[in-house]
């Protein structure tokens, strides 16, 4: 079935494959991706998919996980693309760039966020906490268990 646009609104497994395969090799979003793919569905019907549709959902899962890998390969490319770090003011002389500096900046930042929220096991921030416990709140801890046990007759 198809809404007035022509676009596919009944599920099938080929079209769902397909949206998966390129959202898995694409770092663009499922909105830009179904303005550029005239065929497939909406992207209210695809998250309609969904939410409806266990097997969809988990293969949409993976493909998500996999884009996280080409967001991150891109951080690479930016980080190192220098090409338009400089340009040539009015006199010729060639001076930084700062804004698109800073855009790229941005754009590292983006994909650094994306990854730690979408894959935090690989890419979220580790949190270590040292914990210290000195002889008095072992003694603490020791005499409230102690009661506690009296409390309830615990031999």
């Amino acid at each position: 079935m198809h809404d007035k646009n022509g676009r596919p609104t009944t599920y099938s497994i080929e079209i769902a494959t397909e949206i998966c395969d390129t959202v898995s090799s694409s770092t663009k979003g499922i909105k830009r991706l179904c303005l550029e793919n005239d065929h497939w569905p909406c992207p209210d019907t695809i998250f309609r998919w969904l939410k409806s549709n266990k097997d969809f959902s988990d293969q949409y899962a993976r493909a998500k996980r996999l884009q996280i890998e080409a967001l991150v390969d891109e951080i690479l490319e930016i980080a190192d693309d220098s090409n338009n770090d400089y340009m040539a003011d009015v006199k010729g002389k060639m001076i930084i760039d700062h804004e698109h500096i800073q855009r790229a900046k941005l754009r590292i930042d983006t994909r650094k966020w994306l990854a730690s929220k979408l894959v935090p096991k690989i890419y979220g921030n580790r949190i270590q906490t040292d914990l210290t416990v000195d002889d008095s709140d072992l003694k603490r801890a020791r005499e409230l268990v102690q009661k506690y046990m009296a409390e309830k007759n615990v031999p």
